[in-house]
Formats: C-alpha cells, structure tokens, sequence
C-alpha cells in the first residue's frame, strides 16, 4: 500500500484533488488515515485505499524531455504501474512511453520560439545541410525526422535533387506569421515583390483586420488601397506568382 507524505499531492475518489496535510495516522475506524486539505481550502479525513497520486499531465499537454529536448502531446495516462509514467505522442505520430520524471510540462505562453509542423523557417545559410538552397530561402516544416527528432522535413523547391530536404536547428530559424504565409502548398514573403505570369508586380500583406488574411495588391498600390484581392484570387486569377526580390 502506498504511503503518501506531508504535501503530496493526491487525489481521492470522493474529494478530488488535494494535498496531504497531515498523516498517516491511526483512527477509530482503523490505521492509514490522512488529513487532506481541498483544493477550496477545506480539509477532509480520508482513508488512503481512497487515495492515488495525483497526475502530473493531463492528456493533450505539450511535454518535453528533460534531457533529449524532444517534444511530445501527452496521449494517455497517468499510469502508476510500477511508477508513473504515460503515452507519449511525437510530432512524427510515433508514440512512445515516458516516466514522469523524465519529463517536463511546455508553457504553451512562453513558447512561441518551437518549431511545429505548419511553421515558417528562414534557412540561414547557402548549402545548408547538403541541401540545394540558399540563405534566405523560406520553407513549410512538414514533419520531423522520426530517428533524430531534432530535425525538421521540408519539401525541397521544383528542379532540386531530392524531394525533401531535412535541416537541423542550427541551418534554419523560425520566422513570424508577419513574415510570410503559406498558400496551397507555396510559401510567400511578405516582404518580397512577386511577378504574375503577365510580368505585373504584386505586394503582399496581413489584412490589418484578420490576420488570418493575406492580401495581394499589384503595384504601384493606387488610392484605392488593398481590398481588391486575396492572395488566393490573385494566385487562382493571375499566377503563378514569382518572387522577384527578399
């Protein structure tokens, strides 16, 4: 039977979540009594066959080795035999089983710097990794590898040697969603010119009212401003789009 000491964190089948105030001890009724004290403040005299650890994930937290850096969602558990530990999910759909220990719960606020499939990264460096890029060059992270999860797989551009092209954090750096978007496939700066296939120039933008919106305008931008097209129409419409500058 487990004994559970002073500021455990616990859970029990009736109260819910708390923590031990007090305990084990004996009582009139029988041995291994504890004093809980209740998420609302309020104690409660309970007996320990009630009682499990409490968990330290939930399922669906974004978790991280303590020591590898390798991320994973949280797809099962806790499950406390011998000691706690739970279903892993790695970006690649691999799932794997981690102890508690081993692992450490990711502040999703303070996190904006990880690297997701669907993100934007910016290669830093021509030649990166062996792959046919240069420096600048903006790609979609589509998966990472299984094998050493560290990296990150993009679809390599038409006219490379290979399909994919994988890439390790030090040949690449994530860039803001008011840096470039994805259309069908495409990455495009919002920073760039872009040429249609009649030779006309276009911009684009994040629409200041949804940013979920990328606006296209060809230039020079008149005084009627931005809301003639999407990116999308100006794609479907008048592309392909070729990038003419950074």
């Amino acid at each position: 039977m487990t004994t559970f000491g002073i500021g455990a964190k616990v859970q029990h089948r009736t109260f819910g979540a708390g923590e031990v105030a007090f305990g084990p001890f004996d009582h009139s009724t029988g041995p291994n009594h504890y004093l809980i004290k209740q998420e609302g403040g309020k104690h409660a005299l309970v007996v320990e066959d009630g009682l499990s650890p409490a968990a330290k994930f939930k399922v669906g937290d974004r978790v991280k080795g303590q020591l590898s850096g390798t991320e994973y969602t949280i797809e099962a558990g806790p499950f406390f035999s011998p000691r706690e530990w739970y279903a892993t999910k790695h970006a690649d759909g691999t799932v794997t089983q981690n102890r508690v220990g081993v692992l450490s719960l990711i502040d999703s606020a303070s996190d904006d710097s990880a690297v997701k499939v669907g993100d934007v990264i910016r290669i830093l460096k021509d030649g990166a990794y062996f792959a046919d890029v240069k420096a600048g060059d903006l790609f979609e992270v589509k998966s990472f590898n299984g094998l050493m999860p560290d990296r990150i797989v993009v679809d390599a551009a038409p006219g490379a040697r290979k399909s994919r092209w994988t890439f390790r954090p030090q040949d690449f750096e994530k860039i803001g969603a008011d840096v470039a978007a994805v259309y069908d496939g495409v990455v495009y700066s919002l920073n760039a010119t872009y040429q249609d296939a009649d030779g006309d120039p276009w911009k684009l933008r994040r629409d200041p009212a949804d940013s979920t919106m990328v606006q296209a305008q060809m230039t020079p931008i008149s005084s009627y401003g931005w809301d003639n097209y999407s990116l999308a129409d100006a794609v479907r419409r008048y592309g392909p789009l070729r990038k003419l500058d950074a």
